[in-house]
Formats: C-alpha cells, sequence, structure tokens
C-alpha cells in the first residue's frame, strides 16, 4: 500500500459543492488536523476501555489478534484514502459509495455509517463516566454520561476550524500518554524504576500461557477488536473541509501503520507485561476500569494511575468528538440530497452543519437511556452494536472500492498514486472476514448480531419508503465530472 504509477491532476472543484452554495462546508482543517482526526477515531475507548474485554478471550495472544484486526484496518483506510483523495467530496466515502453503489448502497452507507459514529459517541461518552468512576463512584453512570456529551456537541457547534484545532490537541495529548505509558511500563518491566524489582516479561506466557485459549481465542479476540478500529473512517469525513484533501487524507492513511504499531501492539503488550491477563481481563460482560489503569496501579505506581485516568478521559472525550464530527457531515450530506430530515442540512454563518448536530443529539440519547437501564452492561451493549455497524460498512466501503476500480479501469485511467495494494483480492478478503466476523458474534456476544439482522432489514426498508414518498435526486456521478474536468483542463 504505497505509490507507483502518478494519476493526472484534476481540479477539486469538480468535486466539490458549487461555489456559493448555502449548504457547502468550509475548506477549514489543516494538514496537522487532519492527521489528528484521523487518529482521534482509532485512538480512544476502544484500545483504552475495551482491550480488556478482548484480552479475555485470548490472554497475552491478544497481541496476535490486534495484529490481525489492524491489517484489515489498513486495509480499508487505505481503500478509503484511496477513492476520498480522488472524489474530496462532502459526506466522504457515503456519496463515493452512492455514485459507485448507486442511491440505495449510497444511502445505506451513510445512514449505517452516521449510526456507527452516533452508537460510538454514546459508547465514548458512556466509557468516559466509567473512568469518572475511577475518582468519584456515587457519581451515577448517566449523569456523567450526559455532562460529557453535552461537552463534545459544544465543540462541535463552533467552527470546523475552532473543532479541528481543539481535535489537534486532544490527540496530542493522547499520543504523549501513550508513549508515556509504554515508556514507564517498559522501566518497571526492565527494572529501571528506582526501588522496584524488574516484573519483567514472565506475564506473557504464565498463567496458561501465551495461548491460554488456543488458535480459537485468538480468532474471537480478533472479531472483539474490531471494535478497536472502528473510527479509522473518520479521516473521510475531513474530504470536503480539508484545506489540501489530495495530499491531506493519504498521508493520514500512511501515519495510520506506525500509530497502530505503537499505540495497539506495544501498548498492548505492556499491558499484558504489568500484570498477569487473568486481572486485567473483563469478566462477567462488565469493566470497572481501564486494564492502562489498573495495570499501573496494581504494579505499584498510584499517582501514574490518576494521572492515566486523567488522560483517558481527555482520549475518550476526544474520539468521541471525531466521531459526532463524522456523524454530523455524513447525515448533513444525507440531508442535502433530501435523505435525512431537512433540518440538519442548515449551517451556521460560519458553515457548522449545526443541523445535524442537533438531529445527533437522538444517538447520544441512547446512550444516556442505556446508562440508566443499565448502568452495569451498557458499555458492552454499545460496544456490540457499533461491532455490528463497523462490519457493514467495511463491507460496503470494499465493495465500493472494488466497483470504483473497475469503473475506473474501463475509462482508461490509471491507478492512483497512493492506492491500496493487493486489490480486488484484498477486498474480498476483508468481506469475507467481516461476514465471518458476523457469524462468530453469535457465540461472543448474541445480542449484536440478532439486533443487527433487523437493523439491517430496517435500513433498507426505510430506504424503500423514502424513495416511494420523495422525489430523490439521482447521485452524483463522479466519475464523469473528473472526465469533463480532465477534458475541460486539456482544452485550455
Amino acid at each position: 500500500m504505497s505509490t507507483s504509477d502518478s494519476v493526472p491532476v484534476i481540479s477539486d472543484c469538480a468535486s466539490e459543492a458549487p461555489k456559493g452554495n448555502p449548504q457547502a462546508l468550509t475548506r477549514g482543517l489543516t494538514h496537522r488536523q487532519v492527521s489528528m482526526i484521523g487518529l482521534s477515531g482509532a485512538l480512544g475507548t476502544g484500545l483504552f476501555l475495551g482491550s480488556g474485554s478482548v484480552i479475555a478471550y485470548a490472554g497475552p495472544a491478544t497481541i496476535i489478534s490486534y495484529l490481525i484486526a489492524g491489517s484489515f484496518a489498513l486495509a480499508v483506510v487505505w481503500a478509503l484514502a484511496e477513492m476520498v483523495s480522488t472524489h474530496p467530496v462532502a459526506g466522504g466515502h457515503g456519496t463515493v459509495a452512492a455514485s459507485y453503489l448507486g442511491r440505495r448502497g449510497g444511502y445505506v452507507a451513510r445512514w449505517n455509517f452516521a449510526i456507527q459514529s452516533l452508537v460510538a459517541v454514546g459508547a465514548e461518552v458512556t466509557a468516559t463516566a466509567t473512568y469518572i468512576r475511577y475518582w468519584f463512584p456515587e457519581v451515577p453512570l448517566w449523569a456523567g454520561a450526559i455532562g460529557c456529551a453535552a461537552l463534545i456537541m459544544a465543540f462541535n457547534a463552533f467552527s470546523v476550524h475552532l473543532y479541528g484545532s481543539s481535535e489537534y490537541w486532544f490527540s496530542m495529548i493522547k499520543v504523549v500518554a501513550a508513549v508515556a505509558f509504554i515508556l514507564l511500563g517498559l522501566a518497571l518491566i526492565l527494572g529501571m524504576v528506582p526501588g522496584r524489582a524488574p516484573i519483567g516479561w514472565g506475564n506473557l506466557t504464565a498463567h496458561g500461557g501465551f495461548l491460554p485459549h488456543g488458535i480459537l481465542g485468538v480468532l474471537a479476540a480478533s472479531c472483539m477488536a474490531v471494535f478497536s478500529f472502528g473510527g479509522i473512517e473518520n479521516v473521510s469525513s475531513t474530504a470536503a473541509e480539508s484545506e489540501n484533501p489530495r495530499r491531506d487524507i493519504p498521508q493520514a492513511a500512511q501515519a495510520m501503520i506506525w500509530r497502530i504499531v505503537i499505540f495497539y501492539l506495544a501498548a498492548v503488550t505492556v499491558v499484558l507485561a504489568l500484570q498477569p491477563w487473568t486481572k486485567t481481563a473483563a469478566q462477567g460482560g462488565t469493566i470497572e476500569e481501564s486494564p492502562f489503569v489498573r495495570a499501573l496501579a496494581l504494579s505499584g505506581v498510584g499517582p501514574a494511575a490518576h494521572v492515566m485516568n486523567a488522560i483517558l478521559i481527555v482520549a475518550a472525550l476526544s474520539a468521541a468528538n471525531g466521531c459526532l464530527y463524522a456523524a454530523t457531515r455524513m447525515i448533513h450530506a444525507l440531508a442535502v440530497e433530501g435523505q435525512a430530515p431537512r433540518i440538519a442540512g442548515k449551517l451556521s454563518a460560519n458553515g457548522t452543519p449545526r443541523g445535524a448536530v442537533v438531529v445527533s443529539l437522538f444517538g447520544v440519547g441512547i446512550a444516556a437511556v442505556l446508562s440508566i437501564t443499565a448502568p452495569d452492561s451498557a458499555f458492552m451493549i454499545l460496544l456490540g452494536a457499533t461491532t455490528v455497524a463497523i462490519l457493514i460498512t467495511w463491507c460496503l466501503i470494499m465493495a465500493t472500492h472494488l466497483k470504483f476500480r473497475r469503473d475506473r479501469a474501463a475509462a482508461s485511467l490509471p491507478l492512483a498514486k497512493r492506492r491500496l495494494w493487493g486489490a480486488p483480492v484484498v477486498n474480498i478478503a476483508v468481506i469475507a472476514a467481516c461476514v465471518a466476523i458476523f457469524v462468530a458474534l453469535f457465540w461472543l456476544m448474541p445480542l449484536a448480531p440478532l439486533a443487527g439482522i433487523p437493523y439491517v432489514a430496517a435500513l433498507l426498508g426505510s430506504y424503500e419508503l423514502l424513495n416511494r414518498t420523495r422525489n430523490l435526486p439521482a447521485p452524483r456521478d463522479l466519475l464523469a465530472e473528473e472526465l469533463a474536468a480532465a477534458t475541460e483542463e486539456k482544452e485550455r
């Protein structure tokens, strides 16, 4: 997944909304901000809190599970980068899906991603409330979730530049925290902390060995680890607001490689080495605190655990902030085409889709209700729902990429400079893996697939109903727009 043949430079005007359009988003995100927004979704609750439930299935071999799930995630990111940098349009990969898979495919892709992101927001604010209870156990989970939701709603209601700036610093804190945790953990493991005996690497092979539940445990954990990588698609939502999407989005995708190696494989290895995996794993479907915080606390570094807990709160808020951003941009794109409430298509004077932020309150409300009715299992329920939506999103992205490549080859267009290597084999492998994971969820998390089947039926049914009751516009033909722009460029 890298560079090769170059593609002719085509003016972005073919992929943007017409100038003067009151529904057009503002290009206010810098290169650094786009890069950090791509990181925000991938470095959040899935790693810092959800890793406990993954470790329960595979023990120390969770390292392999994250490597497997991360490989699929990287393939999806590169397919996204190739398509969205070619067509930097509002709505990101959802608008590209509509162009290549048709109106029905685009509707399902965009609404599913919007719902996925909103449910993820719920999971993140619930996780944040869980972190807060580490210090204040008397605070109800629902109160913390609502307070955190109100905070990120406020961030998304301001200008996109302000959002990008806040997300940049949020993500920077996460990066510093993850690196600091890894370095401190290694110091404890190697005996480099004065007055403390080295912990060593024994916990990676004790308590049942490196593979306590065998290969099946590794595969099961890989299925659960998918949630950790949900949110990597957020970078595609910045296409219409990036100052230079053709440069920024591929670079953000490329940066994902070393980030996954450092922030997932290295950090999880340290967590597993600091204490027996049986203590780190979540039990009974509940997670009382982050395994990162627990690992440091049980290792005797009390103040560090409190500092880490504060940073994890920032990390979860950042991930929620990024997911809400992605959801609002997708809902805004749907509203512009008459496939979402009209209020969601309205922008503020500075180009922020505040109407879509209001509509997004519904998804956050679900998390609040779960926090009240099922405080002990709210996070795991949201994790399961988000996992199903992620699988659907990944399948649709890879299917869109297959059609994208096929149509561009038929039009005699060269491959993009930065692209997904191994297509179409990689596409088919990822789709097959997503289907296999969905089937496996019947045993791992029965509620998720049982809810997922009627969910997909509802998405398809709602499209048919909407298509019959509204005069929906035809989706944009992005390939035709690109060819027309290229022809116009040659004639100049």
